[in-house]
């Protein structure tokens, strides 16, 4: 029987460690994918006395692997993600920065033929959570090799891997600024290694996905009372230490600043309705004291 349609109920993703030809190891509950193969065509579309483009010269251009992957992260899921965002090897729940990324491979069912991408890195991980809602992470996935297309039926069968752990809500979070407890509305904690993704050289495909300055940043809504005035709206250039912690009764999720910074926030007044400034930080080593750009600790407990 022919498939005459697909809805997204259907389809699934897996990720796992770059290799050569293996499949994906660890399936994840998914709420949207945008990862795929983007090729191109290059044509010899000069000038020969008319006003139609001519085709008949197109060939296959360059094609790069990439987009995104959309995440309500386990503690689980993250213990086995957050290596590929930050470099990283899990050291007893804790998750550091490194300078060089490892590589991923993704499969992901569409239902009617099953996709697998090679050689995947974390171009920018968005950490999201608000007000009755879960923590969200949105993965910019950027590779180099996409398979030929597979029937379907062939994803691998990790199903047993899928999570059964709770992931974390925005009410679960606390948010510390200089040792000082922040009410916020929202939270946006972005990690974006910046990587070049223009290294073709003379090859059909990208030969390599080099790391650039790493850039962390910290954003949320916030009431406007005496600690947000005194740590937040007109801060000292060298910043402030920050954290932000989830707990939901059984495992932690922890992200530690080593330095904040931002200018002087902007204090719009839009209505009579309550004041609640954006706060737009930059995350920065703190080398004085130490203290990395950023450092994460996941709990899994059994």
């Amino acid at each position: 029987m022919s498939i005459t349609h697909v809805s997204g109920f259907q389809t699934q993703l897996g990720l796992g460690p770059q290799h050569a030809t293996n499949l994906a190891t660890r399936q994840l509950e998914h709420f949207g994918v945008e990862l795929d193969k983007q090729s191109t065509i290059v044509r010899a579309d000069g000038m020969i006395g008319a006003r139609a483009s001519i085709g008949d010269s197109a060939q296959v251009g360059t094609y790069a692997v990439g987009g995104t992957i959309s995440l309500r992260p386990r503690p689980d899921d993250l213990s086995f993600l957050l290596p590929y965002i930050l470099g990283g090897t899990e050291v007893e729940d804790a998750f550091p920065l490194a300078e060089s990324l490892p590589e991923l491979v993704a499969t992901i069912d569409r239902k009617i033929i099953v996709n697998t991408y090679r050689g995947l890195k974390v171009d920018q991980a968005t950490f999201r959570s608000r007000k009755g809602e879960l923590l969200e992470l949105e993965l910019d996935l950027q590779g180099k090799l996409a398979d030929a297309a597979a029937a379907a039926g062939t994803f691998p069968s990790i199903a047993g891997t899928l999570s059964a752990k709770n992931p974390f809500v925005h009410h679960q979070a606390s948010v510390t600024i200089d040792e000082t407890t922040i009410e916020v509305d929202n939270l946006v904690i972005t990690i974006d290694n910046a990587l070049e993704l223009d290294r073709f050289n003379n090859s059909q495909t990208r030969t390599s996905l080099p790391e650039g300055p790493r850039r962390v940043t910290l954003r949320f809504d916030s009431e406007l009372d005496d600690d947000v005035l005194t740590n937040l709206i007109e801060m000292a250039a060298r910043g402030v230490t920050a954290e932000v912690a989830y707990a939901n009764g059984v495992d932690t999720l922890t992200f530690s600043f080593g330095l904040v910074q931002q200018p002087k926030t902007p204090l719009t007044i839009r209505g009579k309705g309550p004041t609640r400034p954006t706060h737009q930080l930059e995350a920065f080593a703190d080398l004085a004291n130490d203290r990395p750009q950023l450092a994460v600790v996941c709990t899994d407990a059994s």
